[in-house]
C-alpha cells in the first residue's frame, strides 16, 4: 500500500485493432464482441441489478470491483443506476494497480458514446496517478467513485474499521455487490490471492453477491473459503462457464469475550482505540463553526440527507482562520513517504476536484527556501506524477510567472492557483437542509436521551440534535468534552498591496519564504507571519515589513518590485489558525479523556501492550479542526472522512492515514512517553 514514492506506475498498453491490450498482462480490457453487453450480462444480470435497487429502500447501493480498468463497469452499472435510482447514492469503489494515463482512458471512452456525459465527468475530475484513495463526485452527487490506486487486496483491507485480528468485523463499511473484474487468474494470478478473498468476506454482510467473468477454481475456493455460496452459469461470448454468489449468512460482527486473553506485553497489534462502533445515521445533525472546516462539514452532511444545524458566532461565515481574501492551495511535498506526506497529497488531490468551481487556476510556483537540500526540487518531481507537478527554469520560468525572477528553477504547479475562501464557504451552506443560525456556544452538553445540545452562556440551548461536529478552531478547547486536545494558536498577518506596474505583470502565485499572490481589484495579497500562541488579531506595521521581508527573502526581485512603498498604503488582516504537534489536523470521533486513560493505562510500563478493547468515544460527537495554515486543502478531506464515519460508509482514505488525525492519538502517545 505504501509506494517508495508517491508516483504509481500507470498502466503499459497497447492498442490491437482499436481495443486497449495490457502490456504487462498480455490480456484485453474488455470482450472484442461487445464490451458493454459483457458488463451487462456479467456484472449487473447475474448481480440481480438493478431488480435489488427497485426493491431495495435504502439510500445508498455500495459496488466494490477489483480492475477499474477504462471504467466501463463503473459507467454502465452508474448508467443504469441514474435510470432507476436517481434520487440515491450508488457508491462504486474500485481497486486499480496500473491506471490507465488520462489520454488512453479518453481514447478507451470514445468506444462508447452512449456513456459520454458519464464519462466526460469522469475524465472531468479522473485524479493523478498517485497512491492511495481517490473521491469522485458525479452526476449532481447521485453517484460517488471511490477510485483505489494500490494492490486490491491491500487497498481494501485498508478501509476496515481496524486491522487488529479480533476486531476484523467491527466497524467496517458493508460491499452490497462484488464485481471481480481484472485479468485473469492465469494472467495475473498475484491480485486472486486469500488475502483478497479474506478482505471481501471482512466488508460483506448477509446478502452481498458477487460475480465474475472467470470460472477457476482458486476463485471458486476462495470465495468458498470467504463464506459466499457459489454457483457456475453460462459464461459471456465464448466463454463457457462464470462464477456468481451470495453470501447467506455472514459471520457475527462482535468480539467473542471467550477468546480475548488478559492484556499482554510486546505484542504485534496495537490496541484498538481508534475503532469506532457507530450507530444507525441520524436524522439530524450540528456543526459548531463557519470556517472551511465547518462549512465543508455541513455540506458534506447535507449531501447525505441529514438536516444539519449550522452555528457561526459571527455575523457572516469565514471570519477567522478563513477569512483572507485569497486562500492559497499551498503544496507541501515531500519525496518521504510520512504520514504527513502522503496525508498532504491525499488532502491537495481531493482540494483540486473540490474547489474546481471556485479555483483560479492560474498555476503556482514554489521556490526554494534559504538554505534548502539543492537536490530536494529534483527529488519531489521524481516521485511525484509531472501532471501534478515539474521541475522548470530558464525562459520557461519567467514565461509561466509573467516577470523576471533571480532563481533559476522552481516547482510548478499548473493545476493550483487560488480562491476566494468566503466564496467558497457561502457555497457550500447554500443547501436546502442546512440552516445556518449565528450564535455564541459557551458549552454542549449530552442528555440521557444521547441527544446534543449546544448552549449559550445562560446554559439556554440554542439547538439539539444526535451528532454534534466541532470544527471552530482553537475555540474547540472551551468545551470540557475537547479541552484536553492540544491545540496551539499560531498568529498570522496578511498585507494587501496596491499592484505596480511590475508586479501587474504577475501571472501565478508565487510561494516560498512567503507567497504572492496575482492582484485581484488592484490589490496583491502577501504573507503571512507565524507567532506561535499569540492570539492578537490587531494589525502591526511591524508585521508588513515583516512581509516584505519574506518575499524580498523568497526572491529579491519580488522584493524590488514593491521596493519604497508607503506603509501607509498597505493594509491586511490577521487572525489565528489553529494547529497540532504534529502539524496534522484532528479529525474523526472525539474520545472520552477518563475512558482512555483508564483502558490503555498499560501502555505506560510498555507501549506494545497487547489491550484489546475498543476505544470508548463520545457517541454522536465529532472534530474537525487543526489544520494550521492548509485549511483550504486539509478540511474537505477531513469533512468527508467525519461525514462517512457518521454515516458509516467507504471511508476517504486508508486506515493508517485515518490513524493518524484520529482525535485519541495525543492521548495514546502520551501515554506511551508516560506523560499523562
Amino acid at each position: 500500500m505504501k509506494h517508495p514514492d508517491n508516483k504509481f506506475p500507470e498502466a503499459n498498453i497497447h492498442w490491437r485493432e482499436g481495443l486497449p491490450v495490457s502490456r504487462e498482462f498480455d490480456d484485453v480490457y474488455f470482450s472484442r464482441a461487445s464490451g458493454i453487453a459483457e458488463t451487462r450480462y456479467v456484472f449487473l444480470q447475474q448481480n440481480r441489478l438493478p431488480e435489488r435497487w427497485l426493491e431495495n429502500s435504502r439510500e445508498t447501493f455500495t459496488i466494490g470491483e477489483t480492475g477499474f480498468g477504462t471504467g466501463l463497469n463503473f459507467l454502465t452499472a452508474a448508467s443504469l443506476w441514474l435510470q432507476h435510482r436517481s434520487g440515491n447514492t450508488l457508491h462504486f469503489v474500485s481497486a486499480e494497480k496500473f491506471p490507465l494515463s488520462k489520454a488512453d482512458l479518453e481514447q478507451s471512452l470514445q468506444l462508447w458514446p452512449e456513456l459520454a456525459e458519464l464519462g466526460d465527468e469522469l475524465l472531468d475530475q479522473y485524479p493523478h496517478a498517485i497512491a492511495g484513495v481517490h473521491r469522485l463526485k458525479l452526476a449532481g452527487g447521485s453517484v460517488l467513485l471511490t477510485l483505489l490506486y494500490g494492490d486490491a487486496a491491500e487497498m481494501f483491507s485498508s478501509l476496515k474499521g481496524s486491522d487488529h485480528p479480533m476486531f476484523s468485523r467491527i466497524g467496517n463499511p458493508v460491499i452490497d455487490a462484488w464485481f471481480l473484474d481484472g485479468f485473469a487468474p492465469a494472467k495475473n494470478p498475484q491480485m486472486w490471492t486469500g488475502e483478497l478473498f479474506q478482505a471481501i468476506a471482512d466488508l460483506s454482510d448477509s446478502g452481498t453477491t458477487f460475480s465474475t467473468f472467470t470460472a477457476a477454481g482458486v476463485v471458486r475456493r476462495g470465495m468458498l473459503a470467504a463464506g459466499f455460496a457459489t454457483r457456475k452459469v453460462e459464461g459471456f461470448g465464448d466463454k463457457r462457464e462464470m462464477l456468481c454468489g451470495e453470501m447467506t449468512e455472514a459471520p457475527q460482527k462482535v468480539v467473542d469475550q471467550s477468546q480475548l486473553q488478559p492484556a499482554t506485553f510486546n505484542a504485534s497489534h496495537q490496541p484498538p482505540w481508534y475503532l469506532l462502533c457507530q450507530p444507525a445515521k441520524p436524522d439530524a445533525a450540528i456543526v459548531i463553526g463557519g470556517g472551511i472546516a465547518g462549512c465543508a462539514t455541513a455540506r458534506a452532511l447535507a449531501e447525505r440527507g441529514i438536516r444539519v444545524t449550522l452555528i457561526e458566532r459571527h455575523k457572516d461565515l469565514a471570519q477567522e482562520g478563513s477569512g483572507n481574501p485569497q486562500g492559497i492551495l499551498y503544496p507541501k511535498l515531500s519525496h518521504k513517504s510520512s504520514p504527513l506526506a502522503r496525508f498532504g497529497l491525499a488532502a491537495l488531490s481531493n482540494a483540486i476536484r473540490f474547489h474546481r468551481q471556485h479555483l483560479n487556476a492560474c498555476g503556482l510556483l514554489v521556490l526554494a527556501e534559504p538554505g534548502s537540500n539543492p537536490d530536494k526540487f529534483s527529488k519531489i518531481t521524481q516521485s511525484h506524477p509531472e501532471s501534478l507537478v515539474k521541475l522548470i527554469g530558464g525562459e520557461t520560468l519567467q514565461v509561466i510567472a509573467g516577470l523576471e525572477l533571480a532563481c533559476e528553477e522552481a516547482l510548478y504547479f499548473p493545476e493550483l492557483g487560488w480562491i476566494n475562501p468566503a466564496d467558497v464557504c457561502e457555497s457550500l451552506v447554500s443547501h436546502p437542509a442546512i440552516s445556518l443560525l449565528r450564535a455564541e456556544v459557551a458549552s454542549i452538553r449530552q442528555n440521557r436521551l444521547r441527544h446534543w445540545h449546544a448552549l449559550d452562556a445562560m446554559e439556554s440551548v440554542i439547538a439539539s440534535a444526535e451528532v454534534m461536529v466541532i470544527a471552530c478552531a482553537t475555540n474547540t478547547a472551551r468545551f470540557s468534552q475537547t479541552a484536553h486536545l492540544p491545540l496551539k494558536a499560531i498568529r498570522g498577518q496578511i498585507s494587501t498591496v496596491p499592484e505596480t506596474t511590475a508586479s501587474s505583470r504577475l501571472k501565478t502565485v508565487i510561494c516560498g519564504e512567503g507567497y504572492l499572490a496575482p492582484a485581484v481589484n488592484g490589490h496583491h495579497t502577501l504573507g503571512a507571519t507565524y507567532d506561535l500562541n499569540n492570539t492578537d488579531t490587531g494589525l502591526r506595521e511591524e508585521d508588513h515589513h515583516s512581509n516584505l521581508r519574506q518575499l524580498a527573502a523568497t526572491d529579491p526581485e519580488l522584493g524590488e518590485i514593491f521596493s519604497g512603498i508607503d506603509t501607509g498604503r498597505i493594509s491586511g488582516r490577521a487572525a489565528v489558525r489553529c494547529t497540532t504537534p504534529d502539524y496534522l489536523p484532528i479529525a474523526g470521533p472525539a474520545p472520552v479523556l477518563e475512558s482512555y486513560l483508564e483502558d490503555y493505562a498499560l501502555l505506560k510500563k510498555n507501549a506494545r501492550s497487547h489491550i484489546p478493547l475498543l476505544g470508548r468515544h463520545w457517541q454522536g460527537l465529532y472534530l474537525n479542526c487543526g489544520h494550521g495554515s492548509r485549511g483550504m486543502s486539509y478540511a474537505p478531506l477531513c469533512a468527508e472522512l467525519v461525514a462517512s464515519q457518521i454515516c458509516a460508509e467507504v471511508p476517504p482514505m486508508e486506515l493508517d492515514l485515518r490513524k493518524v488525525i484520529h482525535p485519541g492519538r495525543f492521548i495514546i502517545r502520551d501515554l506511551k512517553r508516560n506523560k499523562i
